[in-house]
């Protein structure tokens, strides 16, 4: 797959590297020439100085041929108007950008966007694991704003811990669909899967059923 992302700073360039390393072709347009450098020094050519906002940035950046288009800079402005531009001049299938600002969460989202990430929901999830007690992470809402993706940490003591998914009680609507170790191991998950103790569990949950899935996989003996 060709994603072209916008801005490689701090969620750009973390970001550009997975996808690579998962298979993807990628390319970066970044304003700032020292970003650049440092992209193209650690991944080859796949970065260039260029305006997200700007058609001929964009052309140049081959968003015609993109499958998916990722708007990660740091200003909201920014980020809508690339998306748009990726959709209405290159007819890109599918647009994601990052919201600085929770509450351009849904003007995004009423724009077009396909996906719509909260700048402060992804620092969260990057320091979930850091913390004593693990809260429930809101990394994205879906489909309308009436699901929505979520980070949840199976503590130790759990009731759910030993048990395979299948006798879990899951929330109807709700759909485990990875499963992160605490070595880093990831796994698809299928009925027998076995949870255990420090468990990363990413699930896709009706919003008005999210607190019911976190109270059950969090639930103490």
């Amino acid at each position: 797959m060709y994603v072209v992302i916008v801005g490689g700073g701090m969620i750009g360039d973390p970001l550009s590297s997975s996808l690579i390393a998962a298979g993807h072709e990628v390319f970066v347009i970044d304003r700032d020439p020292g970003r650049v450098a440092i992209l193209q020094k650690r991944l080859g050519s796949i970065a260039t100085v260029g305006d997200g906002t700007s058609v001929n940035s964009l052309t140049e950046a081959g968003t015609a041929r993109a499958s998916l288009f990722i708007a990660t800079t740091g200003n909201d402005e920014d980020n809508l108007a690339a998306c748009q531009l990726a959709r209405s001049e290159f007819n890109v299938p599918r647009t994601v950008a990052v919201a600085s600002y929770p509450e351009n969460v849904q003007l995004f989202g009423l724009s077009g966007v396909d996906v719509v990430a909260s700048a402060t929901d992804l620092v969260l999830a990057n320091i979930a694991g850091a913390l004593p007690a693990h809260p429930l992470v809101r990394l994205m809402p879906v489909m309308g704003r009436s699901q929505e993706i979520v980070g949840i940490k199976i503590p130790g003591g759990a009731t759910v811990v030993g048990k395979p998914l299948k006798e879990v009680g899951i929330p109807y609507g709700a759909h485990v669909a990875l499963i992160i170790g605490s070595n880093g191991r990831t796994e698809a998950p299928k009925p027998d899967t076995v949870l255990e103790s420090e468990d990363e569990i990413i699930a896709l949950s009706p919003v008005e059923s999210t607190r019911t899935l976190w109270e059950t996989l969090t639930e103490l003996r």
